[in-house]
């Protein structure tokens, strides 16, 4: 039947592809006079005007200290540095984008993977993270997937009973509630990403947020080359700064950000909704009390109930000009470098998901329209296999 659907010269519902990232950027008009003004005074760079008025204001909005840098993968770095982490084995998902394992290996440590929750949140297992501990173990590294925040609860309490380090990998999660809260002062420390494929973004960039006042300051040294203000160096840092007009497109991208949360929630709750109705798909379920800021909205392919598997389906609704990303996969103890791991851990519910998961735009401007598509795109490639 999949054969009869590649002869079939059916219309797309979509006119244009509809891509998995759409970024939105500030009006230039709105910005050029700060760019202007950074530009005559010479300082587009080294922690300037700008960059203190894009940290004071996150601070505000998050309500927690915060330091921004030139990458979320900088700032995640910095982060297990600036908690002391040199060595010894930190516990990671696996259902994670490759640079979580990555900052442990360039600090020094081991990733040691741990399995999801089998509830459809995608979020690492605090039970299968404790099981996983050994006298090694120095920390523990979570993730929030897809913007969806994982149990911040039960996993700081396992690294209080165990006196680990609990650091958070909230790439994609700026913006995300708990409690009515917005998340950032979890755990010892939490990083966001600002890059351009994140619902807020600076082009690139990312910060670091703790109540941890030395582990800030040391965050702050390791920023800018482990210099401290009188010149000296206590410790080996990196480049790991803001430019000015990273600054000035955040400060922009502030005043509009709430208005694009309730786009992108609104849009996810409408597509998961209509996607219910649909045999064999079946959209993530974040936990009770928080609401996610969705980097996209992940959905799981059960090949015998839709018709066919996850790729064949992906390739089936790019003909409908919805072109959706197989991520996370692979899974990161999939990757070559850590492949080689011996003994290879085991991850049933990690494995059983990235195998099945697609993930879907969800945008800042998204229209009721493209959501109604996005369903209906699926309805057809049902209707295609069946």
């Amino acid at each position: 039947m999949i054969e009869q659907s590649e002869r079939s010269t059916e219309t797309p519902i979509f006119d244009r592809p509809l891509q998995i990232v759409r970024p939105t950027f500030p009006l230039v008009e709105g910005m050029l006079w700060d760019f202007t003004q950074s530009l005559a005074a010479g300082q587009v760079t080294n922690n300037g005007p700008w960059v203190v008025k894009f940290e004071r204001l996150l601070e505000d909005f998050l309500g927690v200290p915060t330091l921004v840098f030139s990458s979320g993968q900088v700032a995640l770095m910095t982060m297990l540095r600036a908690a002391g982490i040199t060595g010894g084995e930190v516990i990671v998902p696996s259902l994670t984008f490759a640079a979580t394992p990555h900052a442990a290996v360039w600090n020094g440590a081991e990733p040691v993977f741990a399995d999801i929750k089998d509830d459809m949140s995608f979020t690492i297992d605090p039970t299968d993270v404790e099981a996983r501990l050994t006298d090694k173990t120095v920390a523990i590294l979570s993730v929030d997937p897809y913007g969806i925040a994982c149990d911040y609860e039960a996993l700081v309490a396992i690294g209080r009973r165990n006196g680990l380090r609990v650091l958070f990998d909230s790439a994609p999660s700026f913006g995300t509630t708990v409690g009515g809260h917005r998340i950032g002062g979890f755990g010892d420390a939490q990083i966001f990403s600002f890059h351009a494929t994140k619902a807020f973004n600076t082009m690139e960039g990312g910060c670091l947020c703790s109540n941890d006042k030395n582990l800030l300051e040391r965050a702050r040294a390791i920023r800018n080359f482990g210099q401290s203000p009188d010149g000296d160096c206590a410790i080996a840092g990196l480049n790991g700064k803001m430019m000015e007009i990273c600054a000035i497109i955040g400060i922009q991208q502030l005043t509009s950000f709430e208005t694009a949360a309730i786009t992108r929630r609104r849009c996810a709750k409408r597509i998961g909704d209509g996607l219910a109705y649909i045999d064999g798909v079946s959209a993530a379920r974040p936990p009770a009390g928080q609401e996610p800021i969705w980097l996209y909205l992940p959905v799981v392919i059960d090949p015998v109930l839709f018709g066919c598997n996850r790729d064949q389906a992906a390739d089936l609704l790019a003909r409908q000009n919805l072109h959706v990303r197989k991520y996370y996969n692979p899974p990161c103890h999939r990757v070559s470098v850590y492949a080689a791991m011996r003994p290879q851990p085991s991850l049933p519910v990690t494995e059983r998901i990235t195998h099945n998961v697609i993930a879907l735009p969800i945008y800042n401007d998204m229209s009721d329209d493209e959501c109604a598509g996005i369903i209906e795109a699926f309805r057809r490639t049902q209707a295609s296999v069946r």
